[in-house]
């Protein structure tokens, strides 16, 4: 793979006015069929989401357009003496990956971590993803922890 250059970003808090290419970086990736295709339920989230005080929305910015986003949420463990930022999506649009934009919003987060106090960081990322398989996490310093599994359960409740 040929060497981009690093495209210069502004890591700011998510805003509402950020929907429209949160919404283009979920279409790109093909996320999430429940969404509705107004934007409304993206929407709805978003409002919800920032205005929670555990929960950390960043997007990276480039030539006034979002280029990538990464949501993480500040958690309480009672069996830690602390707490845990577990980021949940780390999104970047195409045409910006391998260009530093993926670095740059968790190098942010991990700023926002410190901040908050937290102990620990924890990446919730699939093994058929693309940056699992290119080991981006790791280039970071993160290590995969072969003693865990993760669970998952679904609630119907709606």
């Amino acid at each position: 793979m040929a060497s981009q250059s690093v495209l210069p970003v502004k890591i700011r808090p998510l805003q509402p006015t950020d929907l429209p290419g949160v919404m283009q970086l979920h279409r790109e990736l093909g996320w999430n069929p429940a969404f509705k295709a107004d934007g409304s339920t993206l929407a709805q989230r978003l409002a919800a989401l920032i205005t929670e005080e555990s929960a950390l929305l960043l997007v990276a910015e480039h030539d006034r357009q979002v280029v990538g986003y990464v949501h993480g949420e500040v958690v309480t463990h009672l069996l830690f003496a602390g707490r845990e930022l577990a980021i949940t999506e780390v999104f970047v649009i195409g045409s910006a990956r391998n260009r530093g934009v993926g670095k740059a919003l968790m190098a942010a987060i991990e700023n926002e971590a410190a901040a908050r106090k937290c102990f620990r960081i924890s990446v919730l990322n699939s093994r058929e993803r693309e940056s699992y398989r290119r080991g981006f996490y790791p280039s970071l310093g993160y290590e995969e922890r072969p003693s865990v599994v993760n669970f998952t359960k679904r609630l119907d409740w709606g």
